[in-house]
Order: C-alpha cells, then sequence, then structure tokens
C-alpha cells in the first residue's frame, strides 16, 4: 500500500493565484478551487437578506412605539413610571410579537418569488459573500424601523407628558388651589401653564372640572394675562372684549368678577397663570380688591416655587 502524504506547504504560485479559494481533503491529497460568486449574485444574496429584516424591523418598532406609548399614556402616568421604562415594557411586547409572527414574515417573504442566487454551501460561506448577506440584513433592518417609525406622524408624542406634568401639579396644586377659593372667596379657582411649542394655555388643576382644559396662549382673560404679563382685575367680564364667553356657555355658567395673575420664573419669563371668578360675600357677586391682588402675587410666588422643585 503506497501511503498518502498531505503537503507541508503551498507553492508561492498558488499562494499568489488570486480569487481561488482551495478545500484539501482530510484524507487525500487533493484540492478543490471555489469560484468566487459574481457581483449579481452578491446583490441578490443582499437582497435575500434585505426583504425579511424589512418586515422584521417594521414589525418590531411599529409593535415597540405603539406599546411603549399605551402603556406611558396609561400606567406611566398613573404610577409616575418614567418613559424611558415604559419604552423598555414596549420592547418586551415587541420581541414577543416578532416571535409569534415570525412565521407571518417568512410566508408573505416566500410568496415574492425572489430571485435566486444558486450559489454552493461553500460559495456562501465565503467572506465577500458574508460581507454583502450581512450588509443586505442590516440595510433592510434599517429600512424597517424607519417604516415603522413612520406611526410617530399620526401620534401625539408630548401627550404623556403633558398628562405626567398634569398629574404633578394636580398633586402638588390642587390643594393650594383649593385653599386659594377659599382664601379669596371666589367660585372659581385655576391653575394654567404655558406651552409655548403648541401656543396653549393648558390645566388640569381647577376647580368644578376632571378633564385637561386647553386654550389658546391669548384667548381669553388668562390669555391677555399670560401675554401680557401684567396682573388683570376686572370688575364684569361681559364689559370687556378680551372675555370669550363660549365657555360660559358650555358649562352653564356667568363670569362676572375676574382676578388673572401671571407666574413668572426666576429669569422673569412668563409660563402660567392663575385664574379667580366671581368673588363671593355673603351670597353677591363683588369685585376683587388690592388686597387680593396682592395675595395673588404671593399665591403666584408659592406656585413657582413648587415648579422649580419637580424641574
Amino acid at each position: 500500500m503506497i501511503a498518502l502524504r498531505m503537503p507541508l506547504r503551498l507553492s508561492m504560485r498558488e499562494i499568489r493565484k488570486p480569487h481561488t479559494h482551495r478545500i484539501f481533503s482530510r484524507r487525500f491529497n487533493t484540492s478543490k478551487e471555489i469560484q468566487p460568486p459574481t457581483a449579481k449574485q452578491l446583490q441578490i444574496v443582499a437582497l435575500r437578506y434585505a426583504i425579511p429584516m424589512i418586515g422584521f424591523g417594521f414589525m418590531d418598532n411599529l409593535v415597540m412605539i405603539q406599546a411603549g406609548d399605551a402603556i406611558d399614556n396609561t400606567f406611566g402616568v398613573a404610577l409616575g413610571i418614567s418613559t424611558m421604562t415604559a419604552a423598555g415594557f414596549g420592547q418586551c411586547f415587541s420581541d414577543v410579537a416578532g416571535n409569534i409572527s415570525g412565521g407571518t414574515v417568512d410566508a408573505a417573504v416566500a410568496r415574492l418569488n425572489l430571485p435566486h442566487h444558486h450559489l454552493t454551501e461553500a460559495q456562501l460561506d465565503m467572506r465577500q459573500t458574508r460581507i454583502w448577506r450581512t450588509l443586505g440584513a442590516c440595510v433592510g433592518v434599517v429600512t424597517g424601523c424607519l417604516l415603522g417609525m413612520s406611526c410617530l406622524l399620526f401620534m401625539d408624542t408630548d401627550a404623556a407628558d403633558r398628562a405626567k406634568r398634569a398629574k404633578e401639579l394636580e398633586t402638588i396644586f390642587k390643594h393650594v388651589m383649593n385653599d386659594g377659593k377659599q382664601l379669596f372667596g371666589a367660585e372659581r379657582a385655576s391653575l394654567f401653564m404655558l406651552d409655548e411649542d403648541k401656543g396653549e394655555l393648558w390645566s388640569q388643576v381647577a376647580t368644578d372640572t376632571k378633564d385637561i382644559i386647553k386654550l389658546g396662549s391669548d384667548e381669553g382673560i388668562i390669555g391677555a394675562c399670560v401675554t401680557s404679563g401684567q396682573l388683570i382685575n376686572i370688575p364684569d367680564a361681559y364689559q370687556d372684549n378680551r372675555f370669550n364667553s363660549k365657555h360660559d356657555k358650555q358649562a352653564s355658567f356667568h363670569t362676572k368678577s375676574v382676578l388673572a395673575m401671571p407666574i413668572k420664573n426666576e429669569e422673569g419669563k412668563v409660563i402660567g397663570g392663575i385664574q379667580m371668578i366671581n368673588k363671593k360675600q355673603k351670597d353677591k357677586v363683588i369685585d376683587f380688591t388690592k388686597d387680593d391682588e396682592r395675595l395673588a402675587t404671593m399665591m403666584a410666588a408659592h406656585v413657582i416655587s413648587f415648579i422649580s422643585i419637580i424641574g
């Protein structure tokens, strides 16, 4: 029997030969050249890996955003959970949804009848093929994630932040406004915060109300107060052209005397306002006095100190 031996080294000619890969048999002194894939085959490889990842990326981001937003607007507001924590829970839902729907995505891609690369296992294992495969998957998942983010165009992304801030303000200021109502002898008291980006005044801290109130930043007496940065004391609201009576009609209420005080931060910037309506004395509506104006100034100072605490 003739013993076959594995060559110890390749010749310099074989080492320098370009675009050639050799597989040596472990038992025989033979080699087989693997032809590198063509540019078109590499493009097909990238395409076949990109298309499924578009579907997975789309579903992953869509479910994560929708679930995270729902958690942020419910449990996040009620329990004080941060937006990042809500996003983490959203990712958990996204991962579960990805596992459940993986077969659906694969089946949908299979129906597309994508072109085949006709590469062997050895060719698929070549370095340049792996690079194109990875590149295709990366491009696909990024494209899918960006498409999944399109739902943000139709969502109110600030809703949770407003609700959380409203919850904080409600907790901190509710007793202030209730005490203020009694202190001023007013029928109604409200605290409005200014949202400069949206040009709105909003409040959930108002007596006899449960829902968030939204007004234009220059709407009504409180809007004029916030816009001008000046205290406003009106004995009869219906005699002032800045007053908007539609809210009275909606609530079956009649506003007469109004005291509005702007809230300014340490830099002197207006960030909101306090409004007292209908000072009453012995079941009769009377005007707010100079003492009430000084009291409103003190209350605004207390409010801004609370706001600085909650950040």
